[in-house]
């Protein structure tokens, strides 16, 4: 059952050079209880435009035990228009890694807010590179 609202993650690599080197780091948030992986999904588009998806279980043996602790609440949940959308924005010769999460470490958070009477009305998400330019933008007026 999600209790909380779910993030994704569009993560491209360019020339299809998946090394795996980001599977540790996904396996440290999951067994550390920080984020719970609900679905998993790897595009590649091949230089003519095509595109092939892959789910987990459909990876090589080699491949799909690197993800099974990663993937053991998976479930797919990514529809055929976000499959379609993830496609849009892959240039062409690369592959990507599409990740849907739901924030585990946010539970402390919602009790408290719950504890004192507070409802959480709305969250989100801002992304660095927003801040930076926000920050530029801001320092350039105070220098006016």
């Amino acid at each position: 059952m999600l209790e909380h609202p779910l993030e994704y993650a569009l993560v491209v690599f360019p020339d299809n050079k998946f090394s795996g080197d980001i599977v540790p780091e996904l396996l440290d948030l999951a067994q550390r209880n920080i984020v719970r992986f609900v679905d998993i999904i790897f595009l590649q588009k091949d230089p003519d435009g095509s595109v092939r998806t892959v789910e987990l279980n459909d990876l090589d043996e080699a491949s799909y035990k690197m993800f099974v602790p990663i993937g053991e609440h998976v479930s797919s949940l990514f529809t055929e228009d976000d499959l379609e959308w993830a496609a849009k924005q892959l240039p062409a010769n690369n592959s990507a890694a599409l990740f849907l999460w739901e924030n585990l470490w946010k539970d402390n958070i919602r009790r408290a807010i719950k504890a004192s009477g507070g409802i959480l009305a709305e969250s989100g998400i801002i992304l660095a590179e927003a801040v930076e330019q926000f920050k530029q933008e801001l320092a350039a007026e105070q220098t006016k």
